[in-house]
């Protein structure tokens, strides 16, 4: 009698273990999602400074870039919240753009007077200045990207 009563028992407990394999395995591959989603989402904010500074390089920042650039960096407050100085170079980098699109903007109507040559230079060191900072941002990064 307890011999038949535990043979019943033996498909539960194999459907059981079954069970608990394939709730196991799902939570294996919902944790590789969230690090994919995450690197993603990280690697995004890097590119899209990427193409910041290469849009700042050239002639004119389209409104797009920069959009996507200030999006990325408010993000990077919350994908890298264990880093806080991630976010402080981005928002550092942003406010320094202004030297470099207020030139690019405005240099024109300066043309021709000693502040033109100030603006060439302040421009210039800037836009030095940002291509070091995408170093340093790499570095900061890369334990996040290297996962």
């Amino acid at each position: 009698m307890i011999c038949s009563k535990l043979i019943e028992l033996v498909p539960s407990a194999i459907m059981a273990a079954f069970l608990a394999y394939i709730a196991y395995q799902q939570m294996a591959i919902n944790k590789r999602k969230l690090n994919l989603d995450l690197y993603n989402k990280r690697f995004s904010v890097y590119t899209d400074t990427l193409r910041f500074y290469q849009e700042l390089v050239g002639e004119k920042v389209s409104q797009e870039t920069h959009r996507s650039f200030i999006a990325s960096k408010e993000a990077s407050r919350f994908l890298f919240s264990e880093d806080p100085s991630i976010f402080k170079l981005l928002d550092l980098m942003h406010s320094e753009s202004f030297k470099i699109t207020g030139f690019k903007k405005h240099g024109k109507e300066l043309s021709r007077t000693p502040e033109f040559v100030k603006g060439v230079e302040i421009s210039q060191e800037k836009l030095f200045w940002f291509g070091e900072q995408l170093t340093e941002l790499k570095n900061k990064m890369s334990p996040y990207l290297n996962q």
